[in-house]
């Protein structure tokens, strides 16, 4: 196998790995708010996948794992989307952005 193809690989095993972590992590948080999942709209659902693949990509995997999705509170969601909404107007999540989210999810 070419390296070329290894490489492809690769990108494409990371990129199947944080969709899944994503979409675990995204149906945790969603059963969680029950009805009330409903307050949230359909661009408040999407910032949601996007910072929740952002995180993924920036934390350990065992800090990762340690993040308790389903106990967030409204108010820690309505954080997440906001510091998300201003870190995709940045085109990327700075560090203090991270930690900010961390914070929440820890």
């Amino acid at each position: 196998m070419s390296r070329s193809t290894e490489e492809d690989l690769g990108r494409r095993r990371f990129q199947i790995q944080k969709e899944k972590a994503v979409e675990d992590a995204y149906e945790k948080i969603r059963r969680s708010f029950g009805q009330e999942w409903q307050s949230f709209s359909a661009e408040d659902c999407v910032v949601i996948r996007q910072v929740l693949g952002e995180i993924w990509i920036s934390v350990d995997r065992d800090c990762w794992k340690n993040y308790c999705f389903s106990t967030l509170s409204h108010a820690d969601l309505l954080s997440l989307i906001a510091i998300a909404k201003e870190g995709l107007c940045q085109k990327c999540m700075t560090k203090e952005a991270l930690a900010r989210l961390d914070e929440i999810l820890g």
